[in-house]
């Protein structure tokens, strides 16, 4: 069923903001024509359909069964992105702003990586520095452990940084005084569980090798009094997720409160769709960044954030335990880009100096 409906609003860029807030990104712009209202204001009308029955069509979030965590209905999201904004669109984009310093701003959001989508809803947040609030953007709820016993799980791609970023906050807080267990699934690689441990003596907390269903569950039975327990898992990539399947029977048995999909920065746009195509069945819960100091577009996290309609949680940016990690939030988020935007100009001084 085509599902069609008419928006209108005094600028362009109003009247699509609306067809997205209504109908959702996979909605088809009919036509945009502008005219006068009685007062002789500009008033811009755009005609907009959503095949409701079109297989995979990711229907608004309110209109979705949100008792489901799979990502199956939101990869399309992510394949507009990817491959159906061409240099027209963008200039669409562009041309509904009407006032140059958000303009100037969707063109830096878009030189970081950014869709011309989402540069287009954040635009203007990010012309003022302000916290992103754009709507389709989604953020996990604070950890706190001392209160609430927290079973953290990581997956994700070979060498992403789960071991590290368990480490980072394993030590984090342990210094606070919380009670840490540490485990790992990860023994099918040479030396898998080596970093992990070491850490583990160094902070003199549990740590466990879970190599079967047993194992599993002995250290499940161990780590009753921990008020964090953090979990690293064998690393899988877009060839090769073959163990996954008997990995999921391992995190079934551990009682996860939460399962973080971890993903480099310095992944390519196309490596991050395909892995997030991967992803789903996973029951995963989350969505965290690292290597962010590794990638002059990590505007690609917001891309894959929004299509996966994951809350995203942790960000990593760098090798220090247990610094140089963090919650991200809106102001987070807002600080990375314009940080990175500074680092890019400073860049380009220093080559036209040269």
């Amino acid at each position: 069923m085509m599902q069609i409906k008419s928006f209108s609003a005094p600028r362009l860029h109003e009247a699509l903001a609306l067809v997205r807030q209504e109908l959702g990104p996979d909605a088809v712009i009919l036509d945009r024509t502008e005219s006068k209202d009685q007062q002789n204001n500009a008033v811009w009308s755009v005609h907009a359909a959503l095949d409701t029955e079109a297989k995979n069509v990711t229907l608004p979030r309110h209109q979705q069964d949100t008792s489901s965590n799979s990502l199956e209905a939101s990869m399309q999201r992510l394949e507009k992105i990817a491959v159906s904004l061409g240099n027209r669109d963008v200039e669409q984009y562009r041309q509904a702003i009407a006032r140059k310093p958000v303009r100037d701003a969707f063109d830096h959001l878009l030189g970081m990586g950014v869709s011309a989508v989402n540069a287009f809803e954040m635009a203007e947040d990010y012309a003022k520095q302000s916290p992103i609030a754009m709507q389709a953007l989604k953020w996990s709820k604070r950890i706190n452990p001392q209160l609430e016993r927290t079973v953290i799980l990581f997956s994700g791609a070979n060498g992403a940084g789960k071991t590290l970023l368990a480490a980072k906050l394993a030590t984090h807080y342990s210094l606070k005084g919380v009670a840490v267990s540490l485990m790992t699934t990860d023994t099918n690689r040479m030396g898998g569980s080596d970093v992990l441990r070491s850490y583990a003596a160094i902070l003199g907390v549990p740590f466990h090798v879970i190599r079967h269903e047993e194992d599993a569950n002995q250290a499940k039975l161990e780590s009753k009094s921990a008020q964090l327990v953090l979990i690293d898992t064998e690393g899988w990539n877009n060839r090769h997720a073959s163990g996954l399947r008997q990995q999921m029977k391992l995190w079934e048995t551990l009682g996860c409160t939460h399962r973080i999909l971890l993903m480099s920065a310095s992944m390519d746009e196309s490596d991050g769709l395909a892995m997030l195509k991967r992803a789903q069945g996973l029951g995963l819960t989350d969505i965290a960044f690292s290597k962010l100091d590794e990638t002059s577009r990590p505007g690609k996290i917001v891309n894959w954030a929004e299509a996966s309609r994951m809350p995203m949680s942790y960000c990593s940016f760098g090798p220090e335990v247990p610094d140089q990690m963090g919650w991200l939030t809106p102001k987070a988020l807002t600080a990375i880009l314009v940080k990175q935007y500074r680092l890019q100009q400073d860049d380009s001084e220093e080559e036209t100096i040269a």
